[in-house]
């Protein structure tokens, strides 16, 4: 069979070199193991290339659906200061589908991103890899030369930081061809790109679900808890890359919960959505699913409370997580109940702002601002 095809091939058989003109980018993702926030996870790392300067940019994203596309290629375009003419894309990734060998659907999400920055896009044929070559060479360099050793961070986001700073440094080497660096082509190319727009494009991709009564909501297998106060209300849950947003139909915020890929066997959930619940029924508290998201020494303090106690630290917690996160709040209760401290509004609004900041608050003794009260008081000449 061998010999027979090598007597029978055509002429044509082969592949011909492409050209490439400024302003043209290839597009691809590629998986590379990190630690991010202490789990090694597989990184699906979305590697923009530039042919015809050599350029290459990597993102380090969750997963690869339309939102991480949308969301990685903005962070690409800002980090440069333009926006390319063409995008050309693999096969059929989360941008598109595949209907037909020669026909690819482009979904919603990605058809408005598109128009937002004004882009062209193309898709290559099934099987032919080399139509985007210099995005698949760029895959492997970039994982041989930036995510090796395996790379620690804390967040996706301090990784993408670092990644890009690397991406720069190394566009300091020489074009493999045109004798020259390979940053200086991509500034000559960078004047054949568009301007940024103004604002950026949020990639989220609003779907209606209605919440069990529960609460819940169903999203690619998970359940997200919007709160007790929305059971059967119908929602617009907003799918991101990295957080999912539900909301009534009037806009109404009900939770930002991170997204999670895979199956989680658990709800995923901001303890902030259950404070006003346990504000209104404080008997629920000792079996309540968000008992054991307390710190212990405030935990122990609200388990001695009685009912109108625990209204009242319920209320100042869920006042302080709306302007400074849950975890944020319940610290600062915590460190006013070591101090001995009976937990006031102005002192939780205060510590926890500070906590957000990240400032270290453990050996700072909590603030008395009793002071004021008697600097307000009139005193009589």
């Amino acid at each position: 069979v061998k010999r027979w095809r090598q007597e029978h091939r055509l002429g044509s058989d082969g592949f011909m070199e492409l050209a490439w003109h400024p302003g043209e980018a290839q597009v691809d993702f590629g998986v590379a193991q990190a630690v991010i926030g202490g789990d090694r996870v597989g990184v699906h790392c979305l590697v923009v290339s530039f042919p015809f300067s050599n350029m290459r940019y990597v993102v380090a994203l969750p997963g690869e659906n339309a939102a991480c596309v949308c969301y990685g290629l903005r962070l690409v375009f800002e980090h440069i200061g333009v926006v390319p003419m063409m995008l050309v894309f693999d096969n059929a990734t989360g941008a598109g589908h595949r209907v037909a060998w020669d026909k690819v659907t482009i979904v919603k999400l990605f058809a408005l991103f598109l128009a937002h920055y004004r882009l062209e896009t193309r898709f290559c044929n099934p099987y032919s890899g080399n139509e985007k070559g210099s995005v698949e060479n760029a895959v492997g360099f970039l994982r041989r030369n930036i995510m090796v050793p395996i790379l620690n961070a804390e967040s996706y986001g301090q990784l993408t930081r670092f990644l890009l700073e690397r991406c720069d440094a190394l566009a300091n080497n020489g074009h493999y061809r045109k004798g020259t660096s390979i940053a200086s082509l991509f500034e000559r190319e960078k004047e054949d790109m568009q301007p940024l727009p103004r604002i950026g494009f949020d990639a989220v991709d609003w779907q209606e679900r209605r919440a069990d009564r529960d609460g819940r909501v169903k999203v690619d297998g998970n359940y997200y808890l919007a709160g007790p106060s929305w059971r059967g209300w119908s929602l617009e849950v907003g799918l991101r890359a990295f957080d999912v947003e539900l909301r009534t139909q009037d806009g109404r915020v009900c939770a930002k919960l991170p997204r999670v890929y895979g199956s989680s066997p658990v709800t995923i959930r901001d303890p902030a959505v259950l404070l006003p619940a346990l504000g209104r029924k404080t008997n629920g508290w000792p079996e309540s699913t968000i008992r054991d998201d307390f710190p212990a020494k405030l935990r122990l303090a609200v388990d001695h409370m009685d009912a109108g106690d625990r209204r009242h630290a319920f209320r100042l917690i869920a006042r302080a997580s709306d302007s400074s996160g849950f975890d944020a709040a319940v610290r600062a209760g915590e460190h006013l109940i070591e101090q001995g401290r009976a937990l006031d509004e102005a002192s939780m609004m205060m510590l926890a702002r500070r906590i957000k900041a990240g400032e270290p608050v453990d050996d700072v003794k909590a603030p008395d601002l009793r002071v004021y009260d008697a600097f307000m008081q009139r005193k009589e000449v």
